[in-house]
């Protein structure tokens, strides 16, 4: 009888030993048996920054100011930058006087690549001859220097609103081409 009662306990250790390596190692994986990713320790930001102000320059000229109230950092496999509430950026001509402005809800910069997303209510204000534009979202291409859209935007000029299937830009919004533009224009007869 006392042998049963061990070998009874011997057989409920081991069940609960293999039943413990079972959960851990479900839970362990990236991606568990429902095909849900478990939270990662490595997906929290390694930097968390506030109230941030940046500038770009080339040749020892102004070109551009970005601010932020937040910026979230990531390192490894998926390294970025985040700018979960948003970013405003104002371009400089030559002189200092604003240019253009660029805001976005949220932003994301990928280290890995050349590019930044913006995204979420884009709008950009080109002062120099007083053209708004909004989008859903925009791409800058760094490396290429351009920025694009591929989705419908909405441009507001002094002759009226058009439409587009998307834009190009360089990324000074210097040149602005959209992408099979329609809607209406008024133009004045000389």
């Amino acid at each position: 009888m006392n042998l049963l009662k061990t070998t009874n306990k011997l057989t409920q250790t081991l069940y609960f030993g293999i039943l413990f390596v079972l959960v851990f190692v479900f839970y362990s994986c990236e991606e568990n048996w429902f095909g849900k990713k478990n939270k990662n320790f490595n997906d929290k930001p390694t930097q968390i920054m506030h109230d941030i102000t940046l500038y770009k320059s080339e040749n020892g000229k102004v070109q551009a100011n970005l601010t932020s109230v937040l910026v979230e950092a990531f390192s490894g496999d998926s390294a970025r930058t985040v700018f979960p509430k948003g970013v405003r950026v104002v371009f400089f001509n030559d002189d200092l006087t604003q240019k253009a402005l660029l805001t976005a809800n949220y932003a994301i910069d990928y280290q890995g690549s050349d590019i930044v997303h913006l995204q979420d209510s884009v709008r950009i204000i080109n002062y120099n001859n007083s053209d708004t534009m909004y989008c859903k979202d925009l791409h800058w291409d760094k490396k290429a220097k351009i920025v694009y859209s591929h989705n419908p935007i909405r441009r507001y000029t002094v002759n009226g609103q058009d439409y587009g299937d998307g834009m190009t830009a360089n990324e000074l919004f210097d040149s602005v081409t959209i992408i099979n533009p329609h809607g209406k224009q008024t133009i004045e007869d000389e």
